[in-house]
């Protein structure tokens, strides 16, 4: 099972978990009232120099319990807030909005013991929505904010690693006139050759001024390829994203992109990026993914050079049990650069076996005419964990495409060979009716199922043999006008 507290923060909170916020997200705000009656707003707080701990626990959660009485955030309290250097503000923010107030305080039924008494930081009640607003998946979830809103899960640690994150350099409120700080590079992280790629990057006013300007360069090797000078009206901690322009690139390529415009801080000038050159395939292109136990969380999508899908899978519309193989032909409409784009929801990717299922995988492969295998542009074996990931592919050779293979081209049978159940999956070009029969070497019909009318496109059907004798059958498609026969074994 994935994250063993996550699993009943999932049936406690009836929906599915998504993937934390990372490290260097902006800490979305929230204004809440505690217990006591009192009303609290992050960003206030973040703009009077404050540096926030949020502790996302849920009353019955026995790590959160153990942390809780651990003595920590006392420690941090009385030596960090209002008592001693008033420079840190906590939050326990009960999560779970099923919980009651008999088991904040550890008379219910759904505690682990008395939350309020002895706890002289904030206490939040049915804070179900901000854990939601911060994409929590489970409890407990520990984020230390800086004053200029950026966040890091800083997780059940001890007293002085807390304090080593919020008397960093970098968790300083803003004192200087001056600052500009770049963040996250933001741009395309795949080029075709030749073909101009979009360069941008976030970036934040920490200094105590408005930002009018700033130059911008993207440099490689120490030379810069690309200058841009900003001009605009940036608040303290505002954050915009800069577009720089284009470049193109002939190979990977990693670079910097640096304020080279004076300012009073020089040390968070600097951002990083990388370039990865695509790989050439043709217009036709194979994805396939075999799921682990969490089919729904997988997403993927294809897109060109100006950000238009041409194909596209939400999250949620994959349904198989682990170990399920899934396939998509997909057309490019013309020669040109294109991104794959592979997410998962939870953000640990396929990588099943972490949580007892199995791992799974993706491939996206390009083939010609033939249907014979050309190039390889993604190639995921399940065994780490991701949120997202991104390939390239320079589409210089167009095909037929699916729409003008024959049936058999696109019929797959799998698993093959098989025990009781095995999928036939299949693509049509126009809707029409589609029937299936599986008959034994002597001509019996051993399965009949009429599928009806079906649209036009991609379709699964699961064969079932439960109850049929181990052996080899025939199994006729009939769909979209069009007949093909495949060989299957039954174990």
């Amino acid at each position: 099972m994935k994250h063993i507290y996550a699993l009943i923060a999932a049936l406690m909170l009836g929906t599915a978990s998504f993937a934390q916020l990372p490290d260097g997200s902006i800490a979305p705000d929230f204004t809440a009232t505690d217990i006591n009656g009192v009303e609290h707003n992050l960003y206030d707080l973040l703009d009077e120099g404050k540096k926030v701990i949020l502790d996302f626990s849920a009353t019955w959660c026995g790590p959160c319990w153990s942390y809780h009485t651990s003595g920590v955030f006392e420690e941090l309290h009385n030596t960090y807030g209002p008592e001693g250097t008033d420079e840190l503000h906590i939050f326990y923010i009960e999560s779970d909005d099923t919980t009651t107030d008999a088991d904040l305080n550890g008379t219910g039924t759904a505690t682990q013991g008395d939350w309020v008494t002895g706890t002289e930081y904030t206490i939040i009640d049915n804070g179900g929505n901000i854990f939601d607003d911060y994409n929590g998946a489970y409890y407990p979830t520990i984020y230390t904010v800086c004053p200029n809103r950026i966040l890091t899960e800083s997780g059940q640690a001890g007293v002085e690693e807390h304090a080593a994150i919020f008397q960093a350099n970098d968790c300083a409120a803003a004192t200087l006139a001056n600052d500009p700080a770049l963040l996250n590079y933001t741009g395309g992280t795949t080029a075709c050759p030749g073909e101009p790629v979009n360069m941008s990057v976030d970036m934040m006013n920490l200094g105590v001024t408005t930002l009018q300007y700033a130059t911008i360069d993207v440099m490689v090797g120490g030379s810069s390829i690309l200058s841009y000078d900003w001009n605009g009206a940036l608040e303290t901690y505002e954050i915009t994203n800069v577009q720089l322009g284009t470049a193109a690139f002939d190979a990977d390529t990693d670079f910097t992109i640096e304020i080279t415009s004076a300012d009073d801080n020089d040390v968070n000038n600097g951002s990083e990026g990388s370039v990865a050159l695509a790989t050439e395939g043709t217009s036709l292109i194979h994805v396939e993914i075999m799921v682990d136990n969490w089919s729904e969380e997988v997403s993927w999508s294809i897109t060109d050079d100006m950000g238009n899908e041409i194909e596209s899978v939400p999250a949620g519309s994959i349904d198989g049990a682990e170990g399920d193989v899934f396939e998509w032909w997909v057309s490019a409409p013309s020669t040109g650069c294109y991104t794959f784009e592979i997410s998962d929801a939870y953000g640990d990717g396929i990588f099943g076996s972490q949580w007892g299922s199995i791992d799974g995988y993706c491939t996206v492969k390009t083939y010609n005419d033939d249907i014979v295998y050309v190039s390889t542009i993604y190639d995921y074996d399940g065994s780490y964990n991701y949120e997202t990931e991104q390939a390239g592919m320079s589409v210089s050779t167009m095909t037929v495409g699916v729409e003008e293979q024959t049936l058999s081209d696109v019929t797959r049978v799998f698993p093959n060979p098989f025990v009781d159940r095995t999928n036939l999956q299949f693509s049509t070009v126009q809707a029409g009716a589609a029937t299936i029969a599986a008959y034994n070497l002597v001509g019996e019909q051993i399965i009949n199922d009429n599928l009806g009318t079906l649209p036009a496109g991609e379709h699964n059907h699961v064969l079932n043999f439960n109850g049929v004798t181990a052996g080899v059958y025939l199994v006729t498609l009939n769909a979209g006008g069009e007949t093909t026969t495949m060989r299957v074994t039954l174990k």
